[in-house]
């Protein structure tokens, strides 16, 4: 995770995937439902490749039809464990989930923010105050360095690590094959975010 004042090309939020494995597709175009896709349109294959990693595997209750996994990533080098699981549309919006087990710092502050009650990190008294953050950077020298909008939730705290949900322009600067994307609504990564759960036999509710 890049943290303010670091001098890096990558937007400030976003957090580096390392040996990430080639692509799985065509990211310009979404792939079919996959046979025997369920919960957030992963396969059995994915669900399987995520719930070996050991920690809280993290996805969207409620995933938009339309919507696809374009990208699965994931990366257990010098910085850690991380995934990001990456969502598109036909019509190139865009979406991600992302993993980190630790190294997260807050990004910039952007123009526009909206709170967020995911009630499986606020629930059973956890008073953190989380939101979505989109639009330009408030800064204005991280305005001029990054120019494109942005949106993404804080680092939602959980049991194994951090999780957030992320728009196109982290997907843009981590994966380059992804350069159409388009951000979502921000109502509707609320709505994504709002209805994170975990991966498990019986999906639970919160942590």
């Amino acid at each position: 995770m890049n943290t303010p004042g670091g001098d890096t090309e990558t937007p400030p939020s976003s957090m580096a995937l390392e040996d990430a494995p080639p692509a799985l597709g065509n990211p310009t175009t979404p792939p079919p439902p996959p046979p025997g896709a369920f919960l957030a349109q992963l396969s059995p294959d994915q669900v399987a490749q995520l719930t070996s990693l050991g920690v809280e595997v993290v996805v969207p209750g409620t995933v938009p039809p339309s919507f696809q996994v374009a990208d699965l990533r994931i990366s257990q080098g010098d910085i850690g464990l991380s995934y990001l699981i990456v969502y598109q549309n036909g019509e190139n919006q865009c979406f991600a989930v992302e993993y980190a087990d630790g190294g997260t710092s807050p990004p910039p502050a952007t123009e526009s923010r909206i709170p967020i009650h995911p009630p499986l990190f606020t629930e059973g008294g956890n008073a953190q105050d989380y939101g979505l953050n989109y639009g330009k950077f408030a800064a204005p020298d991280w305005q001029a360095k990054f120019p494109e909008p942005n949106l993404y939730t804080d680092w939602l705290a959980g049991s194994s690590g951090y999780y957030r949900l992320t728009g196109a322009a982290d997907i843009k600067a981590l994966l380059p094959g992804f350069g159409h994307c388009q951000d979502i609504a921000p109502e509707t990564a609320v709505t994504l975010a709002e209805s994170f759960t975990l991966i498990t036999n019986s999906p639970r509710e919160m942590f």
